[in-house]
């Protein structure tokens, strides 16, 4: 096993940010001279794994995924023939 692991992909999205958020991204990005990719990655790191409702819901419903005897979620289950 690798000591070093291997960079995560990247993925490019757009996205609309009010004016100023917008300014207070830019403005925190040059505060820790960095940019506002690597500032966006980060805050929503830390802040999704902070909340605790969300980590609940993500488990549970990895925990149904791998459940090969679960029946799949009726939105799931749609447009399937």
């Amino acid at each position: 096993m690798s000591i070093v692991k291997k960079a995560p992909g990247i993925m490019t999205r757009e996205v609309r940010l009010e004016e100023p958020v917008n300014e207070l991204l830019e403005d925190y990005a040059r505060f820790i001279e960095s940019n506002a990719d690597h500032v966006i990655n980060a805050v929503i790191k830390k802040v999704l794994w902070r909340d605790q409702e969300y980590r609940k819901w993500r488990e549970a419903r990895r925990t149904a995924q791998t459940s090969p005897d679960k029946a799949p979620h009726p939105i799931e289950a749609r447009g399937r023939a």
